[in-house]
Formats: structure tokens, C-alpha cells, sequence
């Protein structure tokens, strides 16, 4: 992710979204969550998110149990997805070190490193009437 899409994320925080179909009116709410720097293979890096999440939740609705059920709901599938790759990248890491460790100094090195992919956060989203 480069900068630019972190200062896009930034911008787009906190944004607000009326349309009106019909006589119907409803407003849409994001806040975007960071990740980056958070371990989340760990218990420890999943308990923070969810607590920036939670945050995140408590700012758009407050005491509305069911908005704060819809906003939960937004983010089930983005932090799915940032924990298997995170767990995916832990087990590559895991493997790479112990196929060092097995040949020491008879194994070649590679070129070049990729490192993983740094999550970028959440977006946690309600539609409210």
C-alpha cells in the first residue's frame, strides 16, 4: 500500500453519504480502523484491533445496540481476511527459519526478500434509516 492510499484512507474516515430514493433518506458512516504494525497471527495483535474497532463503533452509534450490530458486522469479513494472511505469513516465516536452522551454512540465500504485505486497516461502515 503506498502512502497515497494511506492518506486517501485518511481522508475518506470520516465521510459522510446522504442519498434519498423514493422519500427515502439514510446516511452512510465509515471509519477507517488501522492495522499496520499490529501482529495479527497473535492473540495479543487481534485483542487491540477489536478494540480500535469497538472504539471505531462506539464513535458512529453510540448506545444503538443495533447499529453498533450492523457496524460489527461490516468488519467481519476484512478482519477474516487480514488474520489468514497474517497466520499464512507467520507459517511461511516459521518454515523459512527452520529450513535455515536445519542446513546452516549449506543452504543458499535468496537474492532478495519479499516482506508481507503491512494490513492496513479496517473499514468499519453503517447504513442507518
Amino acid at each position: 500500500m503506498t502512502m497515497m492510499h494511506l492518506i486517501a484512507a485518511a481522508a475518506a474516515a470520516m465521510t459522510l453519504t446522504g442519498s434519498a430514493n423514493a422519500g427515502e433518506r439514510f446516511e452512510t458512516r465509515r471509519i477507517a480502523v488501522p492495522a499496520a504494525g499490529l501482529d495479527l497471527s497473535t492473540a495479543a495483535g487481534i485483542d487491540i484491533l477489536a478494540a480500535r474497532i469497538d472504539h471505531a463503533v462506539k464513535r458512529i452509534c453510540g448506545r444503538d445496540r443495533a447499529c453498533a450490530d450492523g457496524a460489527w458486522a461490516s468488519t467481519e469479513w476484512q478482519v477474516d481476511r487480514l488474520i489468514r494472511e497474517a497466520r499464512a505469513w507467520r507459517r511461511l516465516a516459521d518454515e523459512r527459519a527452520a529450513q535455515l536452522r536445519a542446513c546452516r551454512e549449506q543452504c543458499s540465500r535468496p537474492a532478495s526478500w519479499y516482506a508481507p504485505s503491512v494490513p492496513v486497516g479496517v473499514t468499519v461502515i453503517v447504513v442507518r434509516d
